[in-house]
């Protein structure tokens, strides 16, 4: 399923855009300090088809029922995706983050939060929006990933599901490095990369590139801006050595059925 990309922007950073900085002399600029590694997080990302002709019912259940059901369980944040005009219809994805597996020997969240009977009467009404459903275990890849800091959510995003063949991940991730991040630096563009572990094919990756419009969307895709037609038909001949297929959906972020945690103080 497409939508589990959305695991790669989750937990979603929120901070300033980056600035444009005048350089210092050099005899001004304090030594480089190595950076360590930026660490993998682990991801929950459930995908639902909802039935098309209970969809308003089904977000006022998810605002008024579900999301304080969640909050009561202790669940700290949920990011909440749609399909955008291209791509499969009435599909959500919520992405809430995995702090250990213990917390899946224990009872759900409804159970949690509501008691036995809740839990009960809950379910009995959340399946009757629900067409199909299906959750997947993955990890974000910031190693792989440029992170253009943001003051709010992104409002769109090009999903691109990318199969990388057996055997050919190590290819995969070099030529992510060296050839597709100097791209989205140039053109100063969020890129999110996860992969899945469980729930799904093991060799599929996923990335978001991040846009605040359909007309940004429309400027044509960064590699053709940077690097011009030839530029991108020659990394599109390099990628075929190790990428077998490739689909792309645009997704639209849906703050109503999101949430963070609540500050501390």
């Amino acid at each position: 399923m497409a939508l589990v990309a959305c695991a790669a922007i989750a937990p979603l950073g929120l901070t300033q855009s980056p600035a444009t900085t005048k350089a210092q002399p050099a005899a001004q600029q304090p030594a480089a300090r190595p950076q360590p590694a930026a660490k993998r997080e682990s991801i929950q990302i459930t995908v639902v088809k909802i039935k098309p002709e209970l969809l308003d019912q089904w977000l006022e259940f998810q605002k008024n029922e579900t999301i304080p059901m969640l909050r009561k369980s202790g669940l700290k944040s949920r990011d909440a995706w749609t399909t955008a005009t291209f791509g499969e219809g009435f599909m959500y994805a919520f992405v809430t983050p995995i702090e250990n597996f213990a917390q899946y020997d224990g009872d759900s969240r409804p159970l949690q939060a509501l008691g036995a009977d809740g839990a009960r009467a809950y379910g009995e009404k959340n399946r009757r929006f629900v067409d199909s459903t299906h959750t997947y275990f993955a990890q974000t890849r910031p190693d792989l990933s440029y992170d253009v800091k943001m003051t709010a959510p992104p409002k769109l995003a090009m999903l691109s599901t990318v199969q990388v063949a057996v055997g050919k991940a190590p290819d995969y991730e070099a030529f992510v490095k060296s050839d597709v991040l100097p791209v989205m630096r140039k053109a100063r563009l969020g890129y999110a990369v996860s992969q899945t572990v469980l729930g799904g094919d093991v060799n599929e990756v996923a990335t978001l590139v991040f846009y605040d419009s359909f007309a940004d969307i429309g400027k044509g895709s960064p590699f053709q801006r940077i690097l011009g037609a030839e530029g991108e038909r020659q990394l599109a001949a390099k990628a075929a050595a190790f990428v077998t297929r490739l689909e792309r959906n645009i997704i639209r972020y849906v703050p109503e059925l999101s949430f963070a945690a609540r500050p501390t103080s």
